[in-house]
């Protein structure tokens, strides 16, 4: 055989073997591709929370904001000139994984509206008025505040997030 045909025969084997099904022959599904990724650390990252009216701060190791389907993160707590509300966030490995995660959250919301400056949503979570939204790799969850309030919070974590 030629060389240049003994090329093309290999690597036509080697592309044919390459494929993305199961054992079952289906396609390999989103979830089996996510388990083969490790876990995500989650780190200490509490020195990003802004500490005008912080009343406390600590890592949650999984279903952040009681949510079964958020993993683990940074959470605090504050009171400020009377009101006291949350604020969450999580680092995810890329920001696709952190919009994927913030489209879960949105569907957990009820009344939820677009906020567009944001790219997030806002709506309420059983009685409790909630943001999210998403800086690259970080969702980002506020709880407890009227819109107004919320995104004022919001631009603040925000900045600290960089």
């Amino acid at each position: 055989m030629r060389a240049d045909t003994l090329i093309l025969l290999s690597t036509a084997l080697m592309l044919g073997s390459c494929g993305s099904s199961t054992v079952d022959g289906g396609p390999a599904s989103e979830q089996a591709v996510e388990q083969e990724q490790p876990a995500e650390e989650i780190r200490d990252e509490t020195h990003r929370f802004h500490k005008d009216g912080l009343v406390a701060a600590n890592v949650v190791p999984s279903n952040l904001c009681g949510k079964d389907f958020m993993p683990g993160g940074n959470f605090a707590e504050y009171d400020k000139d009377g009101k006291k509300f949350q604020v969450c966030f999580t680092l995810r490995r890329n920001a696709d994984a952190a919009m994927f995660l913030s489209m879960d959250y949105r569907d957990a919301l009820s009344e939820q509206k677009f906020v567009p400056h944001f790219g997030g949503f806002y709506g309420m979570d059983g009685e409790t008025p909630t943001l999210i939204f998403q800086k690259n790799k970080y969702l980002v969850v506020i709880t407890g505040l009227e819109l107004d309030d919320a995104d004022q919070a919001g631009r603040v974590i925000a900045g600290y997030l960089n």
